[in-house]
């Protein structure tokens, strides 16, 4: 699976190269691989094409979360994509699946025709951002006390959040993989006014939200200061903020963060809603 990976995606827009633990991690955890679920293509016995996915409920229904999709050169242009697709459905629906959800640039044209020609449509934006040069623009409040925490609190954090993260980076999601990322709340009389959940390995924000009475007031950016201070890479960034979110976009540019690549988010409906 990790040599194909690397060979299908050489000539990607995005350097996608990564070791294979990376790999391992991220197919294993962050993505929480469904095997059963995920078709391949072989020639003999080469993988030359795959869809990994994983099984979630997403907005309400089942879903099947397409984690990577990729043909490697010399296989390309005979549909497979497709083919793989036509093969795993009906199994997908017999699981009790809902939907396909996918993410893809929003510049490739080549993947989108794709996915349209299999029935997907397009129903978000999403904004990714990075701290490019690896500093803060702002000075956190040093009266406020961040402390981490073990406990992932799913409850409170749901009801702090109002923006819909991506399927990837939903609490149901994120809980498989709680070894490699980082929990820091603010708090104020035990009651949560806070939280930020990251990858100190990579600087990956997977969530943020501070509580909408008490925004403002510098909680977000202690929260992302102490984020910045705890992780290996100070090149933090922070994907799949849908763009209609523009106030939680600006809060972010405001911090030093700039607005780097977009995805559509497609889905392909199963059943009848």
């Amino acid at each position: 699976m990790h040599r194909s990976f690397v060979e299908a995606f050489s000539n990607y827009q995005v350097n996608m190269k990564m070791s294979r633990d990376a790999f391992e991690d991220r197919m294993l955890s962050k993505l929480n691989i469904n095997f059963g679920l995920s078709p391949g293509v072989f020639s003999g016995d080469k993988l030359v094409g795959f869809i990994f996915q994983t099984i979630n409920k997403y907005e309400g229904q089942l879903a099947a979360y397409n984690g990577g999709t990729g043909v490697i050169p010399g296989y390309l242009g005979q549909g497979l994509t497709a083919k793989m697709y036509e093969f795993i459905l009906p199994d997908l629906i017999s699981n009790g699946v809902e939907k396909c959800v996918l993410e893809v640039l929003i510049d490739n044209e080549a993947a989108i025709h794709a996915y349209s020609k299999v029935g997907f449509k397009k129903t978000k934006t999403f904004q990714c951002l990075m701290l490019k040069d690896g500093i803060l623009k702002k000075n956190a409040n040093q009266t406020l006390e961040i402390k981490e925490t073990r406990v992932f609190s799913v409850s409170e954090y749901g009801s702090l959040g109002e923006i819909n993260p991506s399927m990837l980076d939903q609490l149901s999601q994120v809980r498989y993989h709680l070894s490699k990322e980082t929990i820091l709340e603010y708090r104020e009389n035990e009651g949560l006014l806070g939280y930020v959940i990251f990858q100190p390995k990579n600087g990956r924000i997977t969530q943020l939200a501070v509580h909408y009475k008490y925004r403002n007031q510098g909680i977000g950016a202690a929260l992302l200061t102490r984020a910045h201070l705890l992780s290996e890479s100070k090149t933090l960034s922070v994907l799949n903020i849908e763009t209609k979110e523009e106030g939680a976009i600006l809060f972010f540019e405001a911090l030093g963060f700039a607005r780097d690549l977009q995805q559509y988010e497609m889905q392909k409906q199963l059943t009848n809603v």
